[in-house]
């Protein structure tokens, strides 16, 4: 009895030390430009990364933005490679790592047959920390911005 209470004890801090721990290292916050579309327009996603001191991102292996689908909205594409997003880098003696000040802006257009009302934009951030003590984990980190969709009046029924 006693080693399934201790098992149960230690898979329940594995789970919430997971769980917890990763937003403590990386925080990204996501918002929509503008907070209103209307059908057929343009909308920029925006999204910044916080990190904590003392861990960065590595440039290598590649840092990736992945886009969830979305029938209401239209992406040049859904994968975006660090490299691709001109996010500034440093190098150091081991290796180069991204430096994450850079607001990152994706551009989408809201289809003319959205839905009406709020919609999300979500996704995840596909990335490897490294710590201050030279060891890395590579991780993804999910992310959703909201916004409001109008309808045009411009736009003819078909």
């Amino acid at each position: 009895m006693t080693k399934h209470g201790v098992l149960l004890i230690i898979c329940l801090f594995l789970f919430f030390s997971n769980v917890l721990c990763q937003d403590d290292f990386l925080k990204i916050e996501c918002t929509v430009s503008p907070r209103s579309i209307l059908q057929g327009n343009d909308g920029l996603l925006k999204i910044k990364i916080d990190v904590r001191s003392g861990i960065k991102i590595s440039a290598n292996p590649e840092f990736m933005i992945r886009l969830d689908e979305n029938e209401s909205l239209s992406f040049s594409k859904i994968f975006f490679a660090g490299s691709e997003l001109n996010l500034p880098t440093t190098q150091e003696k081991e290796g180069i790592f991204l430096d994450p000040q850079k607001e990152i802006e994706v551009p989408f257009k809201l289809n003319e047959s959205a839905l009406i009302g709020s919609l999300t934009v979500s996704g995840e951030v596909i990335f490897t920390m490294l710590f201050q003590d030279n060891w890395s984990v590579k991780t993804t980190q999910k992310f959703t911005a909201n916004f409001f969709s109008r309808r045009n009046y411009k736009i003819k029924k078909k």
